[in-house]
């Protein structure tokens, strides 16, 4: 896997809680006639998130938004199981073996029911199961567009780039389908700690197999297409299935509203109901959804507004009422002036360096002590700081890489892995280190992305402090940084961040394990490659679980693999007085995690 495919997918590892939601189905709270405003920054472009080209932050927000299913994520970082729309059961753990069954009467808005087809569809466009080998789906499609390349490429490619090493990847094997056509049982390969939610969450935005069906084979019978399209995954129907692919991955990029409106099908508490290209989109209640999730406001208007500042003119003026800008100086200081909430929180999102334990540009840090010595440089606190001021008053250190800020367990972890070493910079300290390692003048080059102010200031942070020890610091800064990654002799040290989509451990093993396949600065350790091996063992409670991810994170210090720096930051703004129950989440979608909950 590239590089660039890797950073785009790429987590870290924490243990999740579990939390049962309410799984009678309620009745409808729908306050007639409220209505609502909301500023993001993309407009919104596709109906499938899951895709390379409609993989954004406002195209996952509606699909949050408009879908459901077994599982979500709260403000605890605690994943909640959605027993309105199903239940799950794990029947074995050698191999791993799942069986979803979706609770009666759920429904799609257009009133089809949802079924184990709908499950299977999913299985096959996200697993990469189907898919032809040797080639990448994303190529496929128009980047511009999100229009197919080629409508007589007759492989089976469904481009699920946006949604990989969820663990649904393992799922290789034809899942079975019950004979009543309402459960699903999944057989993973291999063990998957995080198998609560590899599958069918409310984020998932999983498609209708009905309509997905009559666009594939222009069919006018709902029922006969959804039909076809459980024999084409059953039976390894090759023509049928690249149909499928074809339309699961470019038939839902909208450029407007679009005539057919069961391209805007949905399961979960809204519905798109209309959408002006580059200035709204408009959700409404789903009068059809019957699940646990009930929405209060009847609509809500998601307004696109790329400059930070005219969001926050536009909450000042009441045209919206929640504004998540990119802040600044001048954006808080807007904000501030006005009488609206302002809610300061992290993203999923953290800044860290590492090290290069072998095939480096010049070979220095293969030495643990010039290692340690060349951390104890780094003025994490300073670099925090410069990076966030504009943005987040409160900018803190990230002190783990395993466990994020909001994680349960991180204050605890912390305080026993060794990250207080690090915690100020000691010059003194890393020069003895070097006298005892026996080297002068150590060359260490940084890679970084070009023309980026904030990692330019990082750099030349670091460069500073890391001279007064003895160390002869260089840019290897490019624009190319993502493909650089991993490409051996090129650097010696990288600046970069990680996206944690969902807590949990089974992308850790591939960060930090030996032959991990997002190991990129060829790190090994025995001790982290047992310890990230029983984590991710099925079979353990989650305690156990935390306790072997915190041994692994203390490892990862002792090996001075290199530092975790800051959580990046999110800022949220609204009008009290118009709407309430408004909270943000570490992890996606946010702000939105209980869209459902808002209250006028």
């Amino acid at each position: 896997m590239s590089a660039t495919r890797i950073m785009a997918i790429i987590a870290v590892a924490t243990g999740a809680a579990i939390v049962l939601a309410g799984c009678v189905p309620q009745g409808s709270r729908i306050i007639d006639g409220s209505e609502l405003t909301v500023a993001v920054t993309q407009p919104y472009t596709s109906g499938n998130p899951g895709t390379s080209y409609g993989g954004s932050e406002t195209n996952a927000a509606i699909a949050y938004a408009t879908g459901t299913g077994f599982t979500y994520f709260n403000d605890n970082s605690e994943l909640v199981r959605d027993e309105s729309f199903g239940r799950y059961e794990k029947v074995s753990d050698d191999p791993l073996t799942v069986t979803y069954t979706v609770a009666d009467g759920v429904r799609w808005s257009d009133g089809t029911a949802v079924d184990a087809v709908d499950l299977l569809l999913e299985w096959a466009a996200t697993s990469g199961a189907l898919n032809a080998s040797g080639a990448d789906a994303s190529t496929t499609v128009d980047p511009e567009t999100g229009a197919p390349l080629d409508r007589a490429d007759n492989r089976v490619l469904f481009d699920s780039g946006a949604a990989e090493n969820t663990g649904i990847e393992l799922v290789t094997e034809l899942p079975q389908v019950s004979r009543d056509r309402m459960s699903l049982t999944l057989v993973f390969d291999e063990p998957f700690a995080d198998w609560e939610s590899a599958f069918f969450g409310v984020g998932s935005a999983a498609k209708p197999a009905h309509v997905v069906g009559t666009m594939s084979f222009a069919s006018d019978d709902a029922l006969k297409a959804k039909e076809r399209v459980y024999a084409a995954i059953t039976q390894d129907d090759k023509t049928s299935l690249a149909a499928i692919a074809r339309t699961w991955n470019t038939v839902f990029n909208f450029q407007s509203m679009p005539a057919n409106t069961a391209l805007v099908v949905s399961n979960g508490p809204y519905v798109v109901s209309a959408f002006i290209p580059n200035q709204y989109v408009t959700l409404r209640a789903n009068e059809n959804y019957d699940g646990g999730r009930q929405p209060t406001f009847q609509e809500i208007t998601v307004r696109f507004m790329s400059d930070p500042l005219a969001q926050a003119q536009a909450l000042l003026v009441g045209a919206v009422q929640i504004a998540r800008p990119k802040m600044g100086t001048e954006v808080r200081g807007a904000l501030e002036t006005m009488d609206a909430t302002i809610i300061d929180g992290v993203t999923d999102s953290f800044e860290h360096l590492d090290l290069q334990f072998a095939e480096s540009k010049n070979g220095t840090f293969d030495n643990p002590l010039v290692r340690e010595a060349f951390l104890k440089t780094v003025p994490r606190r300073e670099i925090a700081l410069a990076a966030l001021v504009d943005s987040q008053p409160l900018a803190s250190d990230r002190d783990s890489f395993l466990f994020a800020p909001n994680d349960p367990g991180y204050r605890s972890v912390t305080s026993v892995n060794g990250s207080e070493e690090f915690a100020g910079v000691d010059i003194a300290g890393a020069q003895e280190l070097l006298v005892e390692a026996g080297v002068t003048a150590p060359a260490v080059c940084v890679l970084y992305a070009a023309g980026d102010p904030m990692r330019v200031t990082e750099f030349e942070l670091i460069t500073a402090s890391a001279a007064a020890a003895g160390f002869v610091v260089s840019d290897c800064s490019t624009e190319d940084w993502r493909e650089t990654l991993g490409e051996p002799g090129l650097y010696d040290a990288a600046l970069f961040s990680w996206h944690a989509a969902r807590p949990g451990v089974a992308v850790a093993h591939g960060v930090f394990t030996t032959n991990g396949e997002a190991n990129l600065n060829y790190f090994s350790d025995s001790s982290v490659d047992a310890l990230l091996k029983k984590a991710n063992d099925t079979s353990i409670a989650a305690d156990a679980r935390t306790e072997l991810l915190a041994e692994a994170d203390a490892a990862l210090w002792q090996n001075h693999y290199g530092l975790p720096l800051f959580q990046y930051p999110a800022t949220v703004a609204f009008d009290q007085d118009r709407v309430s129950d408004i909270s943000l989440s570490s992890l996606d979608p946010g702000l939105w995690w209980n869209v459902w909950e808002w209250k006028p």
